[in-house]
């Protein structure tokens, strides 16, 4: 099951010093997204610390508790480094792949790469009340009532189906066999993807196939090898290559820091 790897403990010497992150499955959200996740800096921060945030085809409702503050962010062609200072107290819900478009019939490319007003998009449901709560089991419950609230119309969820056929293998992929598959040319499918996933079919592939990677490198006992070939590589320089350019590190050293 695709679940991007978000380790920004592990891309930043400084960040798991000073800044707490954590990752929590709600059930009853589980199709509806990956996670609700917070991140809370221990003490007042007196210097700048990277948050490197993993293209994941995912948009987030990020909350930001310090500077009350609500928005829709999402990042699909390159690693974003985030800066953080002084006081820091987010929690972000991480929508799956193409579930922003079915909760409210947006464009996902439209917040790609973006950062929109919660209420520029959101016309039905304020969440303000969120900042006034300060307990994170709270905070998680406010907004899980929110998104069933949501959610409570949507019968299907059909394109996280697509999802998921591609990432368990994205080397035997092509944006011509996708098309064929569901009998689009290449110019419609690429204006569905975009519309649904927020980024082109080419794009999809190659975030899927990172958070494959990363998911091998820090759960399975494979070599690095094997994990290059298996994601469709073309040898073991080339992995390599592609696991820097995003993560900044070596497949190794991300082995080594997680351990």
């Amino acid at each position: 099951m695709y679940y991007p790897k978000q380790i920004p403990y592990l891309l930043d010497k400084e960040f798991k010093e000073n800044i707490e992150y954590k990752e929590y499955n709600v059930k009853e959200l589980e199709d509806y997204c990956m996670c609700i996740w917070t991140m809370k800096s221990k003490k007042i921060l007196n210097t700048t610390i990277s948050n490197n945030i993993l293209p994941d085809a995912c948009i987030d409702i990020v909350i930001d508790f310090a500077n009350s503050t609500i928005c829709f962010a999402g990042f699909s062609k390159e690693t974003k480094d985030f800066k953080l200072d002084k006081k820091i107290d987010y929690m972000g819900v991480r929508l799956k792949p193409s579930i922003f478009y079915l909760l409210f019939n947006i464009a996902a490319d439209k917040v790609m790469d973006n950062e929109i007003p919660f209420k520029d998009i959101e016309k039905e449901i304020g969440i303000d009340r969120i900042l006034d709560l300060e307990n994170t089991n709270e905070r998680i419950e406010y907004l899980k009532k929110y998104l069933l609230q949501k959610a409570k119309k949507q019968k299907e969820i059909p394109f996280m189906k697509v999802i998921e056929k591609l990432y368990e293998n994205p080397k035997e992929q092509s944006v011509t066999d996708i098309a064929k598959e569901f009998g689009y040319n290449e110019r419609n499918l690429y204006r569905v993807f975009k519309a649904t996933f927020g980024v082109s079919p080419k794009v999809l592939l190659n975030i899927l196939r990172l958070h494959l990677c990363l998911t091998f490198i820090l759960e399975k006992k494979m070599n690095l090898i094997d994990i290059a070939l298996f994601c469709g590589f073309y040898d073991q320089s080339h992995f390599i290559k592609e696991i820097k350019k995003y993560t900044g590190i070596s497949p190794l050293k991300i082995i080594e820091d997680y351990k």
